[in-house]
């Protein structure tokens, strides 16, 4: 008897640790069912609590992309708000996606032409020198995939072909984006972001863009419809400038994508290296300015003036100035901004500034208000007399108090 319930125990062993294990597994089946059910609906809140901004973001890069080759303040200023969106919602779309927030979004599966290819990381990008300045053009990278090739210089109004540079354009506006945004954000290390985003619309605009498509004889090779073509269509329709504008720009993208999926080890580092050099000429004077410029003062210039002149009962204030002034570089509107002394029974103009940002002609007008040392002097008296009959008045209260 008890070598036969030895055996019903050794045979049932088995059979129990087997139930034990299917138990077990639903278990961590239904706590991961939990847990993904937590996560997706912490994920849908911080998407719907974004939603507006989101949406507004959307709606003017939209609205205004017909109007690339010459872009408003309003673009720049919605794709940093964009950009600062992507950054808070990706855990959300990751986890909408099936991926957690610490691993890299696989890319849908795709034909070969937009090649389930990786992605690499620019993180390799160094800052500009006064070396990359140079006028000499690098020459224009390969694009090692036929495929590729054809579709990213076949315009999406020539139907008949089957293929076109949409999808590529799309890839390569995006790493246009990011190679100048670690470009600019390495080389001027002291910018205020609006400025940096001024400058980095100067290297992504059409204009610039369409500019390099002439240059490397993109144009000439493309599939373009013949209204895109010098002279347009024989006795029909030819495209406006600010269109054929576009369509380089977008023919000039479309290569860098190409490039980069062609190439999916190397790729992005050929395209990063190259645009380095092709667009140092055009942010030469910046980047000699930068090179050359002094230790850099952490104390603003509107702080040095109040610090300079400033009391209770006086007030240095800044005041928006009508201006008419477009920058020379970026055409885009200067604002003006005076700066105003409203104290020592007086209320008077001391400085004005221009610039790209409200706070950088602020700075500006107070800079020019302590550059001029003779109409400062008044009112450093004032405040050092000032200064010194507290003191006298507060000598004497502990005096008295004694």
């Amino acid at each position: 008897m008890a070598g036969k319930r030895t055996h019903q125990d050794a045979v049932g062993a088995p059979a129990s640790s087997a139930e034990a294990s299917r138990v077990s597994k639903r278990a961590k089946s239904d706590k991961k069912k939990t847990s993904n059910d937590d996560d997706d609906r912490m994920a849908l809140t911080l998407l719907l609590e974004n939603a507006d901004e989101l949406i507004d973001c959307l709606r003017c890069l939209k609205s205004e992309e017909s109007q690339r080759g010459g872009q408003s303040a309003s673009v720049s200023a919605a794709k940093e708000k964009l950009s600062s969106l992507s950054s808070k919602l990706l855990p959300a779309f990751q986890t909408f996606g099936g991926q957690s927030a610490g691993q890299a979004i696989a890319p849908p599966a795709a034909p070969k032409t937009e090649a389930s290819m990786s992605v690499p990381h620019p993180g390799f990008i160094t800052k500009w020198t006064s070396a990359d300045t140079s006028k000499t053009i690098p020459p224009l990278p390969a694009i090692l995939d036929p495929e590729l090739e054809k579709a990213a210089l076949t315009h999406s109004g020539q139907h008949t072909v089957g293929v076109n540079y949409e999808r590529l354009e799309w890839v390569g506006d995006a790493y246009l984006e990011v190679i100048a945004t670690a470009l600019v954000h390495q080389t001027f290390s002291d910018l205020q972001e609006g400025r940096c985003a001024q400058l980095r619309e100067l290297l992504v605009r059409n204009l610039t863009l369409s500019g390099f498509s002439k240059m490397y004889g993109l144009e000439k090779r493309a599939n373009l419809p013949e209204e895109f073509k010098a002279g347009g269509r024989v006795k029909g329709t030819s495209a406006s400038d600010k269109q054929r504008i576009k369509a380089l720009g977008d023919l000039f993208e479309a290569y860098v994508g190409a490039v980069i999926l062609s190439d999916p080890k190397d790729g992005v580092q050929r395209v990063a290296d190259w645009l380095k050099v092709l667009w140092g000429p055009t942010l030469e004077k910046q980047i000699q300015q930068e090179e050359t410029k002094g230790p850099v003062d952490n104390i603003s210039s509107k702080t040095k003036l109040e610090v300079l002149i400033g009391i209770k009962g006086v007030k240095i204030e800044y005041k928006d100035l009508p201006s008419q002034k477009k920058d020379k570089d970026t055409n885009l509107p200067l604002f003006a901004v005076a700066c105003v002394l409203n104290g020592y029974g007086e209320n008077k103009q001391l400085g004005f500034g221009t610039a790209l940002g409200k706070k950088e002609a602020g700075q500006k007008a107070a800079q020019m208000a302590l550059d001029n040392k003779k109409l400062l002097k008044p009112y450093i008296d004032k405040k050092q007399a000032y200064v010194a009959a507290r003191k006298a008045q507060q000598a004497a209260e502990e005096a008295a108090a004694a």
